[in-house]
């Protein structure tokens, strides 16, 4: 087993798929698939069901247990690798979901590096239900999930609740703030999962997930597939994002989705760089709170 391997199991899951994984990794698929074939054959073991007609990745009970083994072999990697770069400096591993990363925590993450010296931040994306088994584990140091998780040794506190709210693509001359839902049509909708809570929310309205035509992974993307008919549901941070560059028009619900949550996780006993980390981030709550305020169609 070597890192190529690793890294590229871990790309397929982590994306869905494994052409998107080719795709990042500037492979072919056909590479993805023998790299993924290579470990199965080493191992005698299935990691992925395979059923016809069926694009998303699901893990068999094997795949994961070998999941859990691939993210520390990836985090040892990556230690072993900045040994020699990181000697004489601490490096704080924070990892988050997408979203958290690039519309809530970046210019945190820039006073971060500026405020504390000596420092070196190690950034990576997971999903919410990773985060605490990382925690755990020692392979992070601070994490940020959307879930809220009762866990020995873990330390787990809110940092902010965000309201949710409905996008189209900028239409001038309209004045609009209020949308009844069943106004909505499902077939133009561009859909990101954000949690338990929001799907049982969704359905309600228009029924399972598989009645959308576009599901996406990532808010960034929405920048792609935001035309004239479509629509998507999304934080007011992103929206705000978003509407500060003139793209999209802000809905509010009639039915409004479940506020998002985001939970900082860290471990009970802490060293003290860790700690300067955690209460600067803490202590930047104000700023964050701008970020996710609720949305005003006036002030915005």
């Amino acid at each position: 087993m070597n890192y190529g391997q690793i890294e590229s199991f871990l790309s397929i899951i982590r994306l869905g798929s494994l052409s998107k994984a080719a795709e990042q990794l500037y492979v072919s698929q056909s590479t993805i698939s023998q790299r993924l074939y290579s470990i199965e054959k080493e191992y005698d073991v299935v990691l992925l069901n395979r059923e016809k007609g069926v694009k998303s990745v699901t893990l068999t009970n094997e795949g994961e247990r070998f999941y859990q083994i691939a993210l520390k072999f990836e985090a040892l990697y990556s230690e072993t690798k900045n040994l020699k770069a990181t000697s004489g400096e601490v490096t704080i591993s924070i990892g988050a979901v997408d979203s958290v990363h690039n519309y809530i925590l970046k210019n945190i993450y820039s006073k971060i590096f500026h405020e504390i010296s000596g420092l070196r931040l190690a950034i990576h994306t997971y999903q919410s239900n990773e985060i605490y088994y990382l925690i755990d584990q020692n392979n992070i140091d601070i994490g940020f999930s959307l879930q809220d998780r009762i866990l020995k040794n873990v330390k787990v506190q809110k940092l902010f609740e965000e309201q949710m709210v409905m996008i189209k693509k900028k239409k001038e001359g309209l004045f609009e703030f209020e949308m009844d839902n069943s106004l909505l049509n499902p077939k133009h909708q561009l859909y990101i999962n954000w949690g338990m809570d929001y799907q049982v929310w969704h359905e309600k309205h228009w029924g399972p997930t598989n009645n959308t035509f576009i599901q996406i992974d990532t808010a960034k993307m929405l920048g792609d597939f935001l035309e004239e008919e479509m629509w998507a549901i999304v934080p007011v941070s992103i929206a705000r994002d978003f509407y500060a560059k003139g793209q999209i028009d802000v809905f509010l619900l009639n039915d409004p989705p479940p506020s998002r949550s985001c939970f900082q996780v860290e471990k009970g006993e802490v060293n003290n760089r860790i700690r300067q980390v955690s209460e600067l981030i803490q202590r930047s709550k104000s700023e964050i709170e701008e970020l996710v305020r609720p949305w005003d169609s006036k002030n915005h």
